[in-house]
């Protein structure tokens, strides 16, 4: 089955579902927008799948099983870039049009992670909990690594990692990046207009030489069958006994237990963590990485500003509507 790459319907006469909350002010504009927009609270996911022909997507999963009961099915239209919560298999075989908003988010995403990772090396929510505890904290007792002058280490290389070392200069961090995939020139390129700023940087060959040396590592690269569980029991063995390890990627590149252990024998030196194997992340859905003292824990807030949430809201309602519209559609995955 193939969906053209424009829709003769109308946005006026589309039937939206908004599967999990938009910026207030972009599900005003969806309203705007379209015929009908429905929430989860408007039926069963069964009833609901059926009268659709768009769903705009934030967080959450669209299951195999979601797919096959939408007969009208023909976009879904993501705020953010990656559409590992999409079922892409039956998103295929169906030929819905599934699209993202690239790189609107890597600027949010970027200070999330540089905030995590000073957070981490300051022991700021540790030291935080001790004193709101009533414990005495002296100085002396709290010292703590700190950030400037130490080695990062990025796995990926895409618009998120960029930000990321272009914050990171200004704490004088050698910066180290694995990724295979990226071309040799990237980040060194003034003429790229992608990625105009030059990054003083070294590229190693190999994830062991960059766990080796770092003494911070930020994950940035998608979730995929190569990736998934990339860093697991003997990775983290590889790293310095005192490195962080930061990921505002994507929960499953991460072995989550295998981190827990590290963490508890001293393996490793502390962690950042705002995506999960499990989300949404809460409790016990977190395991012991919640309760260690050595990380800091987030319920997947990368991306979420204000201004950045709004916009990439209003980008995903944009696209449906013009693919309905009858204008070509943007940002295709699929």
């Amino acid at each position: 089955m193939t969906i053209p790459t424009t829709s003769p319907l109308g946005a006026k006469n589309a039937t939206v579902y908004l599967h999990t909350p938009f910026h207030p002010k972009a599900e005003v504009y969806a309203e705007q927008k379209f015929g009908k927009v429905l929430r989860p609270l408007d039926g069963s996911v069964e009833e609901i799948m059926a009268q659709i022909d768009g769903i705009l997507l934030r967080v959450s999963n669209i299951t195999r099983d979601m797919l096959l009961q939408a007969p009208n099915l023909k976009i879904i239209s993501r705020n953010g870039v990656g559409v590992d919560n999409i079922h892409i298999p039956t998103a295929k075989e169906r030929g819905i049009i599934v699209t993202n908003c690239p790189g609107g988010n890597a600027q949010a995403v970027a200070e999330l992670a540089l905030t995590l990772a000073l957070t981490v090396l300051r022991r700021v929510v540790e030291v935080d909990n001790r004193i709101r505890s009533g414990e005495k904290v002296p100085s002396i007792t709290a010292l703590a690594p700190g950030l400037f002058g130490k080695t990062v280490g990025l796995v990926g290389m895409g618009d998120t990692s960029y930000e990321l070392a272009k914050l990171l200069l200004a704490f004088n961090c050698p910066i180290l990046v694995y990724s295979p995939s990226s071309p040799p020139t990237r980040w060194t390129n003034t003429n790229d207009p992608k990625y105009p700023t030059t990054i003083p940087h070294e590229r190693v060959d190999s994830l062991e030489e960059l766990l080796k040396r770092s003494d911070v590592v930020s994950l940035h690269c998608p979730l995929n069958d190569s990736t998934r569980g990339l860093i697991g029991k003997k990775e983290l063995e590889i790293m310095k006994d005192d490195a962080v390890i930061i990921n505002t990627a994507r929960g499953g590149i991460i072995d989550e237990r295998a981190l827990e252990q590290a963490l508890e024998n001293g393996k490793l030196g502390g962690a950042g963590i705002d995506v999960w194997e499990v989300e949404p992340a809460y409790g016990d859905t977190m395991g012991k990485l919640g309760k260690l003292r050595n990380t800091v824990v987030l319920p997947h807030l990368g991306g979420s500003t204000d201004s950045v949430t709004l916009d990439g809201c209003m980008k995903a309602v944009d696209i449906m509507a013009d693919y309905f519209d009858g204008k070509d559609v943007r940002n295709r995955v699929i």
